[in-house]
């Protein structure tokens, strides 16, 4: 098997959570026996520029590159706006990259060219007819979903109107994708059970969900009592909006019954929000080893308040055994989850935490449900079973 991956930023390093779902997927990709090439095509931006030394080095794995400039602009945005198209995705769309990729798909015969992400996806249809490879879209999470909630969760009434265009734009432009006659895809594929469902029901494409994979580790979390983390990247306004609603409305009430306790915070870009700073509160900024950090830091905060798709930080939470507390949106897309570890609204958080707390045997469960739960679901050798399962499925059904 032959395969072209198309991703709208590059998966190493490793910046942020879906960098980690893509090198994933690629390294799982890499370790089945039936694929012989992997040709991965990432596009290189000014946020998340392509380094060649931060891929592994692999026999089957044969990489290239496009610069393009996805710089937000006012005068884009509005023209988009005007002409109500997504100026999210507007700004992945180029002349050079489409030219690029038809000139690879005339030259070479591929089983399957995979897009990472809605972002790569604007680049289906254009390359349909120049492949008979099977076209398949990884759905990292429903995008018009993530403007949505930060419309509805902003006080500021101009800024809360224009989120809501960008949602609606984006909306569409993602059901076109979606669609049977438009985006020319063969297979959606979602990391999000959530997302299976919600997308099955607008489109007459196949769709499948296949969860990303997490490595295990000797890595394992010490549950110590007081002390809490959350780890994202914080160039995403939904981690930043996290981290804000936890300092705000649920971290002071904790403290001041429990005096000695530590919240943890770490991520890209962590250390440029001075207000989180305070007593009981550690800004880390970028970690190199996520895993180690949140094994060390007892309790995982899960506390979005907006988004969509699986969270990857709440796979590797899981993989330490890391005892975590949920919030609606942090639990979205995972399978069969035991319902009462979801906390619909701030005073159970509140209450689930403090539980937590005040009973150390409380931590030991909870920790104990999700070691049980990440290997029943995302351990790496029954995610590339099911990852081969599809790749023959599809190749069998041309």
């Amino acid at each position: 098997m032959k395969i072209l991956i198309l991703s709208h930023k590059p998966p190493y390093p490793i910046a942020d959570g879906g960098c980690l779902a893509m090198s994933r997927l690629l390294t799982d990709l890499l370790a089945l026996e039936k694929v012989s090439q992997v040709t991965y095509h990432t596009l290189s931006t000014y946020k998340h520029p392509f380094q060649k030394e931060a891929f592994p080095k692999h026999p089957k794995l044969e990489l290239s590159a496009q610069q393009i400039d996805t710089r937000v602009r006012i005068s884009g945005a509005l023209f988009a706006l005007l002409r109500q198209e997504s100026y999210n995705l507007v700004r992945f769309k180029d002349a050079k990259v489409l030219a690029a990729l038809q000139k690879e798909l005339s030259v070479t015969t591929y089983d399957f060219v995979l897009f990472e992400s809605l972002f790569a996806a604007v680049y289906a249809a254009p390359l349909r007819n120049f492949s008979k490879a099977q076209f398949i879209y990884r759905a990292h999470n429903i995008e018009h979903q993530i403007w949505k909630d930060l419309a509805s969760n902003t006080k500021n009434l101009l800024k809360k109107w224009y989120l809501h265009q960008l949602a609606y734009a984006l909306k569409w432009a993602e059901r076109s994708i979606w669609s049977e006659d438009q985006g020319a895809l063969d297979l959606i594929l979602t990391i999000s059970h959530t997302d299976l469902h919600q997308i099955e029901a607008q489109t007459l494409t196949a769709c499948k969900y296949l969860p990303a994979s997490i490595d295990q580790t000797t890595n394992q979390s010490n549950c110590k009592p007081m002390k809490m983390c959350f780890l994202g990247a914080f160039n995403w306004y939904p981690n930043i909006e996290a981290v804000n609603w936890f300092l705000d409305r649920v971290f002071a009430e904790l403290q001041a019954k429990h005096p000695t306790l530590e919240f943890h915070i770490a991520g890209k870009d962590a250390e440029q929000f001075k207000h989180w700073l305070r007593p009981g509160v550690f800004v880390h900024g970028f970690v190199p080893d996520a895993k180690k950090f949140i094994a060390e830091n007892g309790i995982f905060v899960g506390c979005l308040q907006s988004g969509s798709g699986v969270k990857m930080k709440i796979l590797e939470a899981m993989s330490v055994g890391a005892p975590i507390v949920l919030s609606r949106k942090s639990a979205d897309g995972l399978p069969q989850l035991d319902t009462d570890l979801i906390k619909t609204n701030e005073n159970y958080f509140k209450q689930d935490l403090l539980q937590l707390l005040q009973y150390p045997q409380h931590l030991e469960a909870r920790s104990a449900y999700f070691k049980q739960y990440f290997k029943n679901h995302f351990e790496t050798i029954q995610v590339r079973k099911q990852l081969q399962s599809v790749l023959d499925e599809l190749q069998n059904n041309r």
